[in-house]
């Protein structure tokens, strides 16, 4: 029992520095204020340039649907509903 303390205890120093890694570079991150809707305060948002293309992305592809489903519908259809 005392021998396999004491080899586990010597072994942790050793399994604590095999599992150190280089260290990863910084990745540039590009911080925006969005003011969510309803709100008069701005939110500090911060993502890396891969982030904020999809981040854009989600919006010009919702913006997109909206203008293609109002176009589908004719115009006396839009007023019947009104």
């Amino acid at each position: 029992m005392m021998m396999t303390l004491a080899v586990m205890t010597a072994a942790a120093p050793a399994i604590a520095q095999s599992g150190q890694t280089a260290e990863k570079p910084k990745v540039k991150k590009t911080c925006r204020s969005l003011t969510p809707t309803g709100s008069f305060l701005p939110t500090r948002v911060c993502n890396t340039d891969e982030e904020w293309r999809k981040f854009d992305g989600i919006g010009q592809q919702g913006v997109g649907e909206f203008r293609r489903a109002l176009n589908m519908t004719s115009t006396n259809e839009r007023n019947q509903r009104n």
